[in-house]
C-alpha cells in the first residue's frame, strides 16, 4: 500500500514549514514549546488537554487556546476539529504536532479526518534528547480501565481459541501491565522499538518491561518483532507482515493491538489498522489515562515530518 512506504522527513529548519492550520497539544516541555514557536501557519491552535490538568489561569493568556475537558477521545477530538472542518474539507493544509497528544487522541484524529473526507495531512513529532529520569521516568499518573479506542473497535468473535495481543513496548510499565492482565488469555506478541530514539532508550524500555513481568507474573517469553521508534511507515509494514505471518500459521480468532511505545509508532498502528483491519475481528485497545505528567523529557531532539495519506 502506498502509504506504508518510508516517507518520513527529518526537519532541520522548522521555520521552513508553512501551513494554513497548525494544531499542537499544550504542555510545558521544551520540545513542544520550541516547535510551536517556529511553525508558520495562518491559524495556530493550542489544545489544552484534560490529562495534563491545567487550569485556565495556569495557561492564560494562550493565543487561540481550545480548552477541552472530555476524556473520551471521540468527544474531545470532535470538539477540537469541528470548527475548522469546513476549512480542511476545502483543502486547507493541516499540520498536527503529535508530540504532546495522548495516543488514543492521535488515533481518533486519524479516523475522524478520514471519515470526514480529509485524507491528506501532515503530522510532526519531536524526539526528546532524553527522558527526565531515564528508566525511572513517570508518565501516566492515573490509569483507568482498558478499552477499545473509538473508531478502532472490532467486530470480535465469540471464540477466543487463538486471540493475539500485539503490544508496542514502551517506557510506561503501569499501562503495559494493565493491558497484559486485561488480555491474559491472549498470546502476547511484542513490538520493540529498534532502532530506538537514542542508544540508551531501548535498554531503558527493556528495564520497564522486566517490571511488567514481575507484576503480572507472566514470563517475558513472547514472540518479538522490531520496528523503528521514529518511523510510522516501517511500523505499519512490520505490523502487516507480523499479522499475516501469524494468521497463516494459525488463524487468529481476535486481534488486539496496543501501541504503548512512541507516538510515531502509534501513528503506524493507526495506518495499518485503517488500511487492513477495519470491519475485522481486530481492535486497538489502550488504558484510559486520567492524569499524565506535564514534562517527562529534557532537551529538543530531532523533528520528523510524516505525510499522511489515508486514501483507499
Amino acid at each position: 500500500m502506498r502509504y506504508l512506504i518510508d516517507a518520513k522527513d527529518p526537519i532541520l529548519d522548522l521555520t521552513s514549514l508553512k501551513y494554513e492550520v497548525f494544531i499542537s497539544a499544550y504542555n510545558g516541555s521544551e520540545r513542544v514549546q520550541h516547535v510551536h514557536s517556529k511553525i508558520t501557519a495562518a491559524r495556530c491552535f493550542w489544545w489544552v488537554l484534560p490529562e495534563y490538568g491545567y487550569s485556565e489561569n495556569e495557561v492564560f493568556p494562550l493565543n487561540n487556546a481550545i480548552y477541552l475537558r472530555d476524556f473520551r477521545e471521540d468527544d474531545l477530538v470532535t470538539a477540537g476539529l469541528d470548527q475548522i472542518l469546513p476549512d480542511l474539507k476545502s483543502g486547507a493544509l493541516l499540520l498536527i504536532d503529535i508530540t504532546g497528544f495522548m495516543r488514543n487522541q492521535i488515533l481518533y484524529i486519524m479516523w475522524y479526518l478520514k471519515s470526514n473526507g480529509v485524507t491528506k495531512f501532515d503530522m510532526l513529532y519531536t524526539e526528546p534528547e532524553h527522558y527526565s529520569r531515564k528508566a525511572d521516568t513517570t508518565f501516566s499518573q492515573k490509569v483507568a480501565a482498558v478499552r477499545q479506542v473509538a473508531g478502532f473497535e472490532g467486530t470480535h468473535r465469540l471464540s477466543t481459541a487463538n486471540d493475539v495481543l500485539l503490544l508496542g513496548v514502551g517506557y510506561d510499565d503501569i499501562p503495559m501491565g494493565r493491558v497484559i492482565l486485561h488480555k491474559e488469555n491472549a498470546r502476547l506478541i511484542q513490538l520493540h522499538s529498534l532502532p530506538s530514539l537514542s542508544a540508551d532508550m531501548y535498554h531503558e524500555s527493556l528495564l520497564r518491561l522486566d517490571r511488567v513481568s514481575s507484576v503480572t507474573g507472566r514470563p517475558n517469553e513472547a514472540s518479538v518483532y522490531f520496528a523503528s521508534a521514529s518511523d510510522p511507515y516501517v511500523t505499519a509494514t512490520t505490523l502487516s507482515e507480523a499479522y499475516h505471518e501469524l494468521n497463516s500459521r494459525r488463524p487468529i480468532s481476535n486481534l488486539y493491538l496496543c501501541p504503548l511505545a512512541t507516538k510515531a509508532q502509534a501513528v503506524g498502528f493507526g495506518l495499518f489498522y485503517l488500511a487492513e483491519l477495519q470491519g475485522s475481528a481486530s481492535s486497538i485497545i489502550l488504558p484510559e489515562i486520567e492524569s499524565y505528567s506535564r514534562e517527562t523529557s529534557s532537551g529538543v531532539g530531532r523533528s520528523w515530518l510524516y505525510p499522511i495519506n489515508l486514501e483507499p
